[in-house]
């Protein structure tokens, strides 16, 4: 059974105390809610889809206040698999209805209160733990410290990452 995952990270532009004063990508960013560090950021959000065996599949780059859901449909368009495990974030009946017609069954967690019966997918939280790996080395090549001024400068620093990961592994 091919199985992918998608989440979102946070990309902020400068410190939460600047929020309101950074003017990096002004057209673009703006001010988000980052739900794990409990705090707002200015920036962009990327939403990634990752191979259970840790490949970006696909991503795209956002506004920080954009919703995870809103941006399923875009990030599974071109190379969406038949199951895709998702977080809290991407709760909703109507997007689970849209994907279903597409043919893509989106495993979420459920809430206590919800209708729905618990997730029967096995492992659930140990194949997420893949996307937060591979966030969290993304994380630690500078994917979170934009300096960039240019949307072509943010865009040439994202692809950098792969491409330095790719380079660094080939030539040991």
């Amino acid at each position: 059974m091919s199985v992918s995952i998608i989440d979102s990270f946070p990309i902020p532009f400068c410190q939460p105390i600047r929020n309101f004063r950074s003017k990096g990508l002004g057209d673009y960013a703006n001010v988000g809610y980052n739900a794990t560090k409990g705090q707002y950021f200015y920036g962009c959000k990327c939403h990634a889809l990752v191979s259970e065996s840790g490949y970006v599949i696909d991503y795209t780059i956002t506004p920080a206040s954009m919703a995870d859901s809103s941006m399923t449909e875009e990030v599974l368009s071109q190379f969406g698999t038949p199951t895709v495990l998702g977080d809290m974030g991407y709760l909703g009946q109507s997007l689970h209805d849209r994907l279903e017609l597409k043919g893509i069954d989106l495993m979420t967690p459920v809430r206590k209160n919800m209708k729905q019966k618990k997730i029967l997918f096995p492992n659930f939280s140990k194949r997420r733990k893949v996307i937060e790996r591979v966030f969290s080395f993304l994380t630690n090549l500078g994917a979170e410290r934009c300096k960039s001024r240019s949307p072509q400068g943010f865009q040439l620093k994202l692809e950098m990452i792969p491409f330095s990961v790719f380079f660094t592994v080939k030539i040991s």
